[in-house]
């Protein structure tokens, strides 16, 4: 059976010092075939796409968010985790990773089951698996997550999970003792796992760095905060030029100047996009229930009734143009912390994050506010406004 071929013209490339150059892509199949500057070459194709001028990105992928439209990972439906796919590519997401959080066996086994029935079926972004953000954590930095699930890595748990064969990223507690046998077991089969919700301290991260840990969950957020004294998780963070850093750049969980601190020091490699959305994402400002707990979502915040930040409402988008304005660096530069960085950090940058030739056509259009008025996954539009 041929391959469907389309010819995407009048776009705007950008490179790293945000200069701009109109070109065309051409797509075969799922896959770039060809891509150039200027004029596209003459060629037979089945459908051309005129891209308007607006500026052609790597598709955005999201490897940390719990829900959106009222949907979230726990109790999650077929139904419920499509609309989910579709409104994350409303947002520029090609790709993210399903990520339940803390709670009984049960409700994560079921979760789990719901994302493999959809993947592969997917009427919007593209599930390339799960992310376990819990049950393993720290009690101290639970943050919004449900003190009384979080429990140390039981071996029968942890393989049925990890034999699903879904999970591409796992966030853990190091300094547990417990825990230490599932980071081993993670970096043996290729997951990649992450420090998230920790009271390590320096010493203790680089002790995990040795067994296998390359990532910190929403830096900052949860975990046991720079002192001069003792540097903590942030410290640690910021120091181990190994550790990818997870960021949630809403201008809320970190504040703008944190935000720029954080490129300095990692550098544009090292940084993470994320949404830590929950199930408020794309709903109007009230009260929510959010784990069975109530929220309030106000001033572009969702917090507890004790004020505790309960994950977020950001959309990838937005939180490229927070980055790109705390930074003040070229869009071209730091798109990558939303594509190419996540693809990498879950070992699938050989064929996503960037646009070139037989990469998959994971891509968006997007204006000079970075609205988004296209999204093409592998090779199929599934969000289209203009």
């Amino acid at each position: 059976m041929s391959k469907t071929t389309i010819l995407l013209k009048n776009v705007q490339f950008i490179d790293e010092q945000d200069n701009r150059n109109t070109g065309w892509i051409s797509i075969e199949g799922h896959q770039i075939r060809s891509l150039g500057k200027g004029q596209p070459k003459d060629f037979p194709v089945d459908l051309v796409l005129d891209g308007q001028g607006l500026t052609v990105l790597p598709g955005f992928i999201d490897v940390h968010t719990h829900g959106a439209l009222g949907h979230e990972m726990l109790g999650i439906t077929e139904p419920g985790l499509q609309e989910m796919s579709r409104f994350y590519a409303s947002h520029g997401v090609t790709g993210f990773l399903a990520t339940p959080w803390t709670a009984s066996h049960e409700a994560i086994r079921d979760a789990l089951k719901v994302t493999r029935a959809v993947m592969g079926n997917e009427v919007g972004a593209k599930i390339l698996g799960a992310h376990l953000e819990g049950p393993w954590l720290s009690v101290a930095r639970c943050g919004a997550q449900d003190k009384s699930f979080i429990r140390p890595a039981g071996r029968e748990e942890a393989l049925e999970f990890l034999n699903t064969d879904l999970i591409r990223l796992v966030a853990v507690a190091p300094e547990v003792p417990e825990n230490e046998w599932l980071i081993r077991e993670c970096t043996r089969r290729g997951i990649t796992v992450s420090a998230g919700h920790t009271n390590a301290t320096y010493a203790q991260i680089q002790a995990a760095i040795q067994m296998g840990v390359t990532q910190v969950t929403h830096c900052f957020n949860a975990m046991s905060p720079f002192n001069h004294r003792e540097p903590g998780t942030v410290g640690a963070a910021l120091d181990f030029p190994q550790l990818m850093c997870e960021l949630i750049a809403d201008n809320i969980h970190v504040h703008p100047a944190a935000m720029r601190l954080l490129v300095k020091a990692k550098g544009v490699d090292h940084v993470i996009l994320i949404s830590d959305s929950i199930n408020a994402a794309g709903m109007p400002e009230g009260d929510y229930l959010f784990k069975d707990a109530h929220v309030t979502v106000k001033d572009g915040a969702v917090r507890l009734d004790d004020g505790t930040l309960a994950g977020s409402i950001l959309t990838m988008e937005r939180a490229l143009a927070n980055i790109v304005a705390a930074t003040g660096r070229p869009l071209g530069e730091m798109v990558r912390l939303a594509s190419f960085n996540p693809a990498k950090a879950i070992h699938l940058e050989e064929h996503k994050g960037h646009l070139s030739r037989n990469a998959d056509a994971d891509l968006v259009l997007v204006d000079e506010k970075l609205q988004v008025h296209l999204t093409m996954v592998e090779g199929k539009v599934v969000y289209k406004q203009f």
